[in-house]
């Protein structure tokens, strides 16, 4: 029988026939059998593409269970309503997957679409209700670490949960679904987490450069809501500790301040990175610094409500007592009876032995010793041998005389004549005290404004390094209130002495001086009532301006050097050179050589605008600017935890279902 070739729908076929008329009948039944299903209208098409989509998101959604469940309500649907066949739940079952299958095969792009869109919406509605382990741990603000546990933890789950959902056979083939979609699940959940990070970083590094001169607000609000977060840190808390330090007189105290270490660590960047704003945030930084010593003298006068020196405060007080003096004691004399000296001619007489001793016992040429030369002048002025002083202001003069004695006696440091001369002394005052009912007041008087110059003293004393905290404070707490107040005199003195001596220089902390053990306890227990606290925090906030000017300004200079060499060598002669010579492939190289350099930190547009947010002192404006950064940075953190636990649903529970129902 001849063989016959022919063409079919573009297609070759050898045909065997006896003739061309039975050839004829041959193509004819072929055409018939081979000719194409007609075309579907454009509604068709929409239609099913919307059914096909419809059916992804169910099949999803419903976790692979969903098929079962239609099968369920067909199935009751023909036993219930009256115009449909009955059918067993086995063919409502197989009805319902040859649906699912139908909807694949004709519209496969529709029917995955819905399949991606219902695991987002299920991720969405897990994370909504609290119960996605992804996210929750996202919103935590936990570490790729805990992320990643937490995705396989749910990738887990939901892939078990899902493959036993999708198993079309009996029980064991279910389970052995639900394995290996719990397998599926552990492995997605262990590389979404990473891969999303790691593609959210890239991109954001590949357009900084492109993106950032022109918009830095976003860049700059993603900044510092990383620095917050990192700082544990809320835009309230960093406004309110503003708002403190503006209340205590310190409204220089900025953003990075408010933020600890993590601003200083922005801050040393910001001055380092060649940008607009470089040199005024530098300037600003040691005018500041510059200011410091007096800023804290100020703050201990204050703290200590002391406004004179130690030596200004002694004569004040001096000459109050003496003016005091001149009023009380004329009165006293005035109203004196005679004076009684026996008592103290007694006392004197039982250390020099005059009289009969002095005649039994002859002395010869032995000089006195100092105590008996001292006591000796002393009974001169009050007895001849015969006679006694009776009259009231010859004695208060002599009075006035052995104090001056005592008083030599100390600072040349015989204490031993001192103590002698100081039990004559007492007698004294007594004799005088007992003459005369004003001498009383008089002499109290001047006892207590001695004691208000003598707290000075100790102030200035307590301040030394030598004296310790455990000593120097009972000392004070047990003076009265009016010798407190000239104690703090004395003692904050010499403090804002050291201040105003210590050099100048912006890299010089005169706030660590203040820091010692013994000042962390002294300065508050001396201060005036009510300001121990706020001198305290001023002290401290001046410690961290100082690092936060010390991290821009101090330290090596050699990160500042490469940045400066870096931003002059933007433009390469080389490249044109390369052109010239020919060498185009050299002088693109060179080229994205440089360009690539600009892309390994934030552009210095960026710099400058984080830079002015850092200096920033006004609390209200900063609260401003981070909760924008915080708000953003919490959308990016919903949308990533969104996406991870997306992904880990939309594998996990369907990774065999995304393409094959």
């Amino acid at each position: 029988m001849p063989k016959y070739q022919i063409q079919l729908n573009g297609q070759s076929f050898e045909v065997d026939a006896p003739d061309e008329e039975a050839l004829k009948g041959a193509i004819g039944k072929l055409q018939v059998q081979t000719a194409p299903p007609p075309e579907k209208s454009t509604f068709d098409k929409v239609t099913g593409n919307i059914n096909s989509f419809g059916q992804g998101i169910v099949d999803m959604v419903g976790m692979g269970y969903a098929d079962e469940i239609g099968a369920g309500i067909d199935y009751a649907g023909s036993h219930i309503l009256p115009w449909r066949d009955a059918k067993t739940y086995d063919q409502a079952l197989a009805d319902t997957r040859g649906e699912q299958e139908q909807a694949y095969e004709e519209h496969p792009a529709a029917n995955i679409a819905g399949k991606a869109t219902g695991a987002l919406w299920g991720a969405s509605r897990l994370a909504k209700a609290g119960l996605s382990p992804t996210v929750n741990a996202i919103k935590a603000e936990a570490g790729l670490g805990r992320v990643t546990g937490a995705a396989m933890k749910e990738g887990t789950i939901m892939g078990g949960l899902s493959g036993f959902g999708s198993g079309e056979g009996g029980f064991q083939n279910r389970l052995e679904n639900a394995g290996l979609g719990g397998l599926l699940g552990l492995g997605i959940g262990t590389i979404a987490p990473a891969a999303v990070a790691g593609v959210s970083q890239v991109v954001k590094s590949a357009a900084a450069p492109l993106i950032a001169p022109f918009a830095p607000n976003g860049y700059v609000r993603d900044a510092l809501a990383t620095a917050l977060r990192r700082a544990g840190q809320t835009p309230e808390q960093i406004a309110n500790n503003m708002r403190a330090a503006g209340a205590d007189g310190q409204d220089m105290f900025n953003v990075a301040d408010a933020m600890g270490y993590t601003g200083e660590r922005l801050m040393s960047t910001s001055a380092r990175v060649p940008h607009d704003n470089r040199q005024a945030l530098a300037e600003a930084m040691m005018a500041r610094q510059a200011g410091q010593g007096e800023r804290l003298a100020n703050n201990l006068a204050e703290g200590f409500d002391t406004f004179d020196t130690a030596g200004r405060r002694v004569a004040d007080r001096t000459a109050q007592r003496t003016a005091e003096a001149n009023e009380l004691y004329p009165a006293a004399r005035a109203n004196a009876g005679p004076v009684n000296v026996t008592p103290v001619l007694e006392e004197i007489d039982r250390t020099i032995r005059p009289g009969v001793n002095q005649l039994v016992n002859p002395r010869d040429r032995i000089a006195n010793d100092s105590i008996e030369g001292a006591l000796t002048r002393v009974r001169s002025m009050l007895s001849d041998g015969n006679s006694q002083v009776t009259d009231f202001d010859t004695l208060f003069r002599a009075k006035l005389d052995l104090d001056d004695m005592i008083q030599r006696a100390e600072a040349q440091g015989a204490g031993n004549r001192a103590h002698y001369l100081s039990r004559v002394q007492g007698l004294v005052d007594q004799a005088l005290a007992d003459a005369s009912e004003g001498y009383v007041g008089a002499r109290d008087a001047f006892a207590r404004a001695s004691r208000r110059i003598e707290a000075v003293e100790a102030g200035s004393a307590a301040s030394r390094i030598s004296r310790r905290a455990q000593d120097t404070i009972p000392e004070f707490e047990a003076m009265p209130a009016d010798q407190q107040m000239d104690f703090r005199a004395g003692y904050i003195d010499p403090m804002i002495a050291r201040l105003e001596g210590a050099s100048s220089s912006p890299t010089t902390n005169k706030a660590r001086m203040l820091q010692t053990p013994k000042y962390d306890a002294e300065l508050p227990a001396f201060a005036a009532p009510e300001r121990g606290g706020q001198l305290a925090d001023r002290i401290g906030r001046e410690q961290t301006m100082f690092r936060t000017a010390n991290a821009a300004l101090g330290g090596s200079r050699s990160a500042d050097n490469l940045a400066d060499a870096a931003d002059l060598n933007q433009f390469d002669p080389s490249v044109i050179a390369r052109f010239v010579r020919g060498d185009r492939i050299g002088a693109i190289t060179t080229g994205l050589s440089k360009v690539l350099g600009t892309v390994t930190g934030q552009p210095p547009a960026v710099v400058e605008q984080l830079s002015r947010v850092l200096m920033e002192t006004n609390p209200d404006v900063a609260l401003d600017v981070l909760q924008a950064g915080t708000q953003q940075l919490s959308r990016n953190d919903q949308l990533r935890a969104r996406l991870v636990s997306a992904l880990v649903e939309s594998g996990a529970a369907g990774v065999p279902r995304l393409t094959a129902p």
